[in-house]
Formats: C-alpha cells, sequence, structure tokens
C-alpha cells in the first residue's frame, strides 16, 4: 500500500493544478450570483413596462377616438361657428388634439424604453450565460480537489487540530472573497449603469440645443416647419431623459449609495396652438420654458457626475478590499496545505521510526 508521503508527492501536480484553476475562477461564483439579480431586476422592470404599454394603448385608441371626433366633424364646427362659440370648438379640438398626442408620444417612449431594457437583458444573458461556465468550472474543480483531499484524509480528523484550524481559516477567507466579489460586481454594475444614464443625459441636452436654436428661428418668422423640428427635437430630448431616469433607478435598486437626480421636466408645446395661436410673444414664452428645460438637465447633468465620481470611488475601494481579500484566501490556501503536508510528514515519520525498532528484541541491561 502507498505511503502517505507517496500518494502526497503523487498529488502535487494535480493538487497545484486545482488551485490554479480555482484561483482564476474564484470570481464566477459571486459574479453570477449578482449577475442573476441584475437580470431578474431587469425582467421586472420589462415586465412593468410591457403592463403600461398595453394600459396607454387602449388610452390611445380612446383618445383618438374622441380627436378624431373634432377633427373631422364638419358639423360640430359649422354648428360652433353658427352659434357664435368658434374659440370654444378651438379650445375643445386642441385639448382634444393634445391629450392624444400626448398618450401617442408616452407610448412611443414607453416602447423605446421596452427595447432598450430588452437590449440591456439581452446582453446580460451573454454575460451570464459566460459566468456559468466559469462556475461551472470552479465547481468542477472544487469537487475534485475534495475528492483528492478525501483519498488522502480518510476519516476524520480530531488528532489533527492544526489541520482543521487551517481549513476553518481558509474556508472564512473564502467566504470574506465571496462577500466582497459580490460587492465589487454590484458597484460594476452601478459604474456601467450611471455611465449609460451619463450618455443618455448628453444626448437629451443636444437635442435641447438643438429645440432651442429651432425656437430661435421661430420667434423670427420660421413657420410651421421650425414648430415641427422644435416639437421634434424635444421628443426625442424627453425620450432621452426617460431612459436616463430609469438607468439611474436601476443603479440605486443594486446600490441603495445611488441618490435622486434633480428632477428634470422637457418643455412641451402644442401643434394646434402653433397653428392658431402662433405669435412672437407665444413663441418667447415658449422659448423660456426651453432654456429653463435646458438648465434642469445642466443640473442634472451635474449631480449625476457626482454620483458617477462617488460610484467610482466605492468600486475601486471595494476591488482594493476584494484583492485584499483574494491575497488573504491565496494564504489561507497554502498555509492549510503546508499544515496537511507537516501532518503527512509527521506521521509518516513516526510510522518509519515504529518499523526501524524489531518488536522482538530483549529489553536492554
Amino acid at each position: 500500500m502507498a505511503s502517505i508521503t507517496n500518494k502526497i508527492k503523487e498529488a502535487a501536480p494535480r493538487n497545484r493544478e486545482l488551485l490554479a484553476i480555482l484561483y482564476e475562477t474564484d470570481h464566477a461564483p459571486p459574479a453570477l450570483e449578482q449577475q442573476k439579480r441584475f437580470i431578474d431586476d431587469l425582467n421586472n422592470e420589462l415586465s412593468t413596462v410591457q403592463k403600461r404599454i398595453a394600459v396607454l394603448d387602449r388610452q390611445r385608441v380612446q383618445e383618438f377616438k374622441e380627436h378624431k371626433k373634432y377633427r373631422d366633424s364638419v358639423m360640430k364646427r359649422f354648428a360652433y361657428r353658427v352659434s357664435g362659440k368658434t374659440d370654444k370648438f378651438e379650445a375643445k379640438a386642441e385639448k382634444e388634439e393634445k391629450e392624444y398626442f400626448a398618450v401617442l408620444q408616452k407610448e412611443r417612449q414607453a416602447k423605446e424604453q421596452e427595447e432598450n431594457i430588452r437590449d440591456m437583458r439581452s446582453k446580460a444573458l451573454e454575460a451570464q450565460s459566460d459566468l456559468e461556465a466559469e462556475a461551472s468550472r470552479h465547481a468542477e474543480a472544487q469537487k475534485q480537489l475534495d475528492n483528492l483531499y478525501d483519498s488522502i484524509f480518510q476519516g476524520p480528523t480530531p488528532a489533527f487540530p492544526e489541520e482543521d484550524r487551517s481549513e476553518q481559516d481558509a474556508e472564512s477567507a473564502l467566504q470574506a472573497y465571496h462577500n466582497s466579489r459580490v460587492l465589487v460586481e454590484a458597484e460594476s454594475q452601478v459604474v456601467s449603469l450611471l455611465t449609460e444614464a451619463m450618455e443618455r443625459l448628453r444626448k437629451a441636452l443636444i437635442y435641447t440645443d438643438e429645440a432651442l436654436s429651432r425656437s430661435r428661428m421661430d420667434m423670427f418668422g420660421g413657420g410651421t416647419f421650425s414648430d415641427f423640428m422644435e416639437r421634434n427635437a424635444l421628443d426625442k430630448a424627453e425620450s432621452q431623459v426617460n431612459q436616463m431616469i430609469s438607468l439611474v433607478q436601476q443603479a440605486q435598486r443594486i446600490s441603495p449609495n445611488v441618490q435622486d437626480l434633480p428632477a428634470v421636466g422637457i418643455a412641451h408645446g402644442s401643434l394646434m396652438g402653433d397653428v392658431f395661436f402662433d405669435n412672437i410673444f407665444s413663441d418667447m414664452a415658449f422659448h423660456d420654458r426651453i432654456k429653463a428645460s435646458w438648465s434642469g438637465l445642466q443640473r442634472a447633468q451635474e449631480s449625476l457626475k457626482d454620483q458617477m465620481t462617488l460610484a467610482k470611488s466605492r468600486y475601486q475601494q471595494a476591488e482594493q478590499e476584494m484583492n485584499a481579500h483574494a491575497a488573504t484566501l491565496k494564504a489561507a490556501r497554502e498555509e492549510l496545505q503546508r499544515a496537511r503536508e507537516r501532518i503527512f510528514e509527521r506521521i509518516t515519520n513516526a510510522n518509519q521510526g515504529e518499523q526501524n525498532t524489531p518488536a522482538d528484541d530483549p529489553p536492554p541491561y
């Protein structure tokens, strides 16, 4: 029967190989755990958005019916004109038109948000697939290492308390590393989400700048085309803002350290108002509202920059702590190996000493 020493020598190359695999894939289990939570959050958000789209779709159909009644009803228009209530008719028609286009815009923005979440989920699922492969490799290496140790350490080892202490230290170090890795993965996702939110906010500012430019043209007789391009730019800006808010909310669900941004609102106008009540005073007033929107976006951008700085700082600190825990784990595993080797060596030497003393020798005189 092979001695314990020979077993250790024979197992040493495989032991080093398995430890290297564990060291290489230690990140996978906690990263996979965090990734699954992130995907669950995306799934919940997607479900919420889809329900909202269904509600908005029903509202859009209803609002279109109301809007169409005034838009296409020659008899209603004639009746209001005969009774001298043309202004009342126009006001009512404008109201229905505004409500219809508001719902239409909300539904389109919700669908854009749905598409954005689907894209994020698709990428997250790809990342999860890679992590699952690494986690599976880690689990298999751990299983083989446990089997390797079991083939050498047969039965309980209460006679070797130093080995038990080293094993407990290694397990505690692994748990500490696991916890720190989960935090790193969470803060990494927060940084990624806030980075994307910054990009959405940057685009919103570009579209709002474009709206301001169109608004200036409108004040100097730009006409209906300028009105249309102005509203189109504002619509795009609001879509980007809504996506930015959604990204920040996702980051907040991952980390409670992410704070709310200042309230942001994009100016709204009315196509019918532009047609029937367009004048220099209304154009100037709406221009001021667009400038107010731009200022609000600037404040949100400064706040988001601060949040990004704090998030990166938290990530760097968490990464430093994780690296320290990784070093502690590596040292604990190495110490466990040394403790076992010392035990094996001691037992082997004791066995050799017993074999060198003949059992039938007479007692010394």
